[in-house]
């Protein structure tokens, strides 16, 4: 059970002298909750809630249990909007062309990705077949959806527009949680958080076995993202870095450490910007395509808990 241990992790965090109160251990990324009563309104597609113009960046905050908007490329911003019909300890979010924003949320029963239109506050529907205390999610280059279920111990593929599962993965997979697609269809899994051996599985396009599998440099994987040259950014948590790795390389190049405080959720806009969850301290940190410093901006306002975090328009496959 992550319930507890999920929330301990979000709280303490930010909020340490509560980890004696928690056990004072290291939790997954990723838990249960209680399903809300209403999870969609009838009409919630006729309404527009925030007009999305120019480029955004959304914060999944599960001890809030909302997403917050912001403006990208802002300095200090505060939130846009904030979404939180239809979530109950949300973790993972992401993106696909037309602005659509899927949420993983997790909960006893199983759990639910909520989706929502670009512009909208109330999701316009849910998907729960195939999900099982979902970790984070991504979209490929034809806009389906793929979620790394933890208790399910495997990765669920959706086909653009469909609520059913149309590819299971299992292979290779013990608490699947961080997942990235590069430009080729490989997909990227971060797996064993719990386990003695923590890993980044590969899986070439079209396969449901691992080709390959990184363990160097990976320590407690949360979020992943690929950039636009096929670097793989690894976010390590309880490391406090994240490591990257050349297309194909099982070795880090190099590492980011310079003020990170526990990174979960990473993400990379089209100029190639990296945005990392800082749960530690309850900001999100910048980084120029390259850099191992940070830019001077960041966001914080309204954070708490931000675990999960996505970029529109998306930088996709």
């Amino acid at each position: 059970m992550r319930t507890s241990t999920l929330i301990c992790f979000a709280l303490t965090a930010a909020m340490s002298p509560l980890l004696a109160a928690c056990g004072g251990s290291q939790p997954p990324i990723g838990a249960p909750g209680a399903m809300p009563q209403a999870l969609v309104r009838p009409d919630a597609s006729r309404r527009l809630d925030y007009k999305a113009t120019g480029p955004l960046v959304f914060v999944v905050n599960i001890s809030n249990g909302n997403v917050t908007l912001y403006r990208a490329l802002a300095k200090d911003p505060s939130p846009l909007a904030t979404i939180s019909e239809g979530l109950s300890l949300p973790e993972g979010g992401c993106i696909d062309g037309q602005g659509t924003l899927y949420v993983s949320n997790g909960t006893t029963s199983h759990g639910w990705v909520a989706e929502y239109p670009l512009g909208k506050t109330s999701p316009l529907r849910t998907i729960t077949e195939g999900i099982s205390e979902p970790g984070y999610c991504a979209i490929d280059a034809e806009g389906n959806l793929w979620v790394a279920n933890y208790d399910g111990q495997n990765v669920t593929e959706y086909l653009k527009g469909s609520k059913r599962p149309h590819l299971v993965i299992t292979k290779g997979l013990v608490d699947p949680n961080g997942i990235a697609i590069d430009r080729s269809g490989n997909l990227y899994v971060g797996t064993g958080y719990d386990a003695s051996q923590k890993r980044v599985e590969v899986f070439a396009s079209g396969r449901k076995s691992p080709s390959r599998t990184i363990t160097n440099g990976v320590t407690s994987p949360a979020g992943l993202a690929v950039d636009s040259n096929g670097t793989l950014y690894v976010a390590n948590t309880y490391q406090n870095n994240i490591e990257e790795y050349r297309p194909g390389q099982d070795d880090p190049f190099q590492t980011i450490s310079e003020s990170m405080n526990r990174p979960t959720g990473v993400t990379i806009d089209k100029k190639g910007v990296l945005y990392v969850d800082n749960t530690g301290d309850s900001a999100v940190v910048e980084f120029a395509l390259g850099s191992l410093k940070p830019l001077k901006r960041q966001i914080n306002k309204s954070l708490f808990g931000n675990i999960g975090i996505a970029h529109y328009p998306p930088l996709l496959p």
